[in-house]
């Protein structure tokens, strides 16, 4: 990947904030991987942000909130900084 465009991910990648700690995503773990395709002009931003087994209710229901917010950031945050790409995070 051109340096670059490696160096505009990492910088939007420390925007994206979980929204409990106010810390980048990419310092907590919360991140597996971004895949960047020039021919498709998408970029797949993978989030490592599982649903725990036998989880109560209620922690199920946080759990979610949390993870659309992190969702919502990181799309935000990657539409700004790249309008020409298509861009998908899950």
């Amino acid at each position: 990947m051109d340096p670059e465009m490696k160096k505009k991910i990492d910088e939007t990648l420390a925007q994206v904030k979980e929204p409990q700690s106010d810390e980048p995503i990419v310092n907590l773990g919360l991140l597996e991987k971004v895949t960047y395709s020039e021919k498709e002009k998408t970029m797949l931003v993978k989030l490592a942000i599982g649903t725990p087994r036998w989880q109560c209710l209620a922690c199920s229901a946080i759990n979610g909130v949390v993870k659309a917010g992190i969702v919502r950031r990181a799309q935000e945050a990657f539409e700004k900084a790249f309008p020409e790409l298509k861009i998908i995070v899950e």
